[in-house]
């Protein structure tokens, strides 16, 4: 199966998203449940697509 987000992976935006999450999860802020390519991709997604509108 292809993966949805391989797009941005290694793109400034999945980067900086990357860290933040990163950032939050050692600071405790948040807990992740789901693997960190499919929270820091659909985030991506989202961002990208709404500077598309």
């Amino acid at each position: 199966m292809e993966d949805p987000y391989e797009i941005f992976v290694g793109k400034p935006l999945w980067e900086v998203i990357n860290k933040g999450i990163n950032d939050l999860a050692e600071n405790k802020d948040i807990e992740e449940t789901t693997n960190r390519e499919y929270i820091v991709g659909y985030l991506c997604k989202l961002i990208t697509e709404s500077e598309n509108e």
